[in-house]
């Protein structure tokens, strides 16, 4: 008999619940789900896990206990979370989208280079295409919930991205295909790389740059390690929280509407401490001895070379995507003109 990888996610899952029945102090007839998450609870999908898990309680009681199973507890990368959730094999999860390229590349939408340049219109571009996201995962037997935003992308190195000669050749960690094809495009030498496998990569020279947020720097304390963050507002690109539907629907009604009835709220939340983040992240990496240069002091030059890059990712995603792509730009164009 041939035992798949989604077939060991569940037996793993199934085993772990086990575990926590054990544990547990709820009352015998408190329904258990857990909720997935590579990052940690400190982080901001972590943080926005637990508002959804607090303010679900509030309306709900113990009808139903969800468990934050944050920092890759369960074993799951975000790239695994899409399987284990369809399976059922973890019942919730928040999940960065931007690892999921290969399932729908309508899933590389929020890390297109500079196509959403504040949380304003990070905002409307999840709201533009949230009814494809919707489809998407009501097509693989899960139902969608809220989003978390990442805060802007930008660069930690060991020196201000501040000219051409800075990008040439920089070992570069990404996060998605469309960092990868970007930076490749503007003369990096990139590498896509797991959250969780970060640091052993820069502990060990294999790379010398990290894209990702001033948020993500400060989880990782990458002050140990490099010493330059430069603001670019690349990209906000957002987590997920997604729901097996098999399981949703086995909910009483009533913890079903309360669920539902949370999006626009913990989208709200999500939203402001994501923007109360930048400058807060900012001044902890000062605090810790990096120097941050912000936007404003970057040569329009590398802007322009990385605007030329970022174009020809975000043509070749509307080749991709189809009318899907292109009918949610336009939406999303509209909402910024209105």
């Amino acid at each position: 008999m041939t035992i798949t990888r989604r077939a060991l996610m569940r037996n793993a899952a199934m085993a772990g619940a086990v575990c926590a029945f054990g544990r547990s102090a709820f009352a015998a007839d408190t329904i258990r789900w857990d909720m997935a998450d590579e990052y940690n609870a400190d982080a901001l999908s972590g943080k926005a896990a637990n508002y959804f898990i607090s303010e679900l309680k509030k309306q709900v009681g113990d009808q139903l206990a969800i468990t934050y199973q944050g920092g890759g507890a369960l074993g799951y990368k975000s790239a695994d979370q899409f399987d284990a959730v369809q399976d059922g094999a973890v019942q919730t999860a928040v999940t960065l989208m931007t690892q999921l390229g290969g399932v729908d590349p309508l899933f590389n939408l929020s890390s297109l280079p500079f196509i959403a340049k504040t949380p304003e219109e990070a905002y409307q571009l999840w709201q533009a295409a949230r009814p494809e996201y919707e489809k998407i995962f009501a097509d693989n037997n899960m139902v969608l919930l809220w989003a978390m935003p990442n805060p802007p992308s930008g660069i930690f190195a060991k020196q201000p991205i501040i000219s051409q000669d800075a990008l040439n050749g920089l070992r570069i960690r990404t996060y998605d295909v469309n960092g990868t094809q970007t930076l490749m495009k503007a003369g990096a030498a990139p590498l896509q790389i797991a959250w969780s496998d970060l640091i052993p990569q820069l502990s060990t020279g294999a790379i010398d740059a990290v894209l990702t947020s001033a948020d993500g720097g400060v989880q990782l304390s990458l002050w140990d390690y490099l010493s330059d963050f430069t603001e670019l507002n690349y990209a906000m690109g957002l987590f997920m929280c997604h729901v097996n539907k098999d399981a949703f629907d086995a909910l009483p009604q009533d913890v079903q509407s309360a669920m539902l009835g949370l999006g626009d709220a913990c989208d709200k939340y999500n939203w402001q401490i994501m923007t109360d983040s930048i400058e807060a992240s900012y001044k902890i990496l000062r605090d810790n001895g990096m120097t941050v240069t912000k936007a404003a002091d970057v040569p329009d030059s590398v802007f322009a070379t990385l605007n030329a890059a970022g174009a020809a990712v975000r043509d070749d995603w509307v080749a991709k995507t189809g009318s899907r792509g292109s009918d949610i730009l336009a939406t999303f164009d509209t909402m910024k003109a209105g």
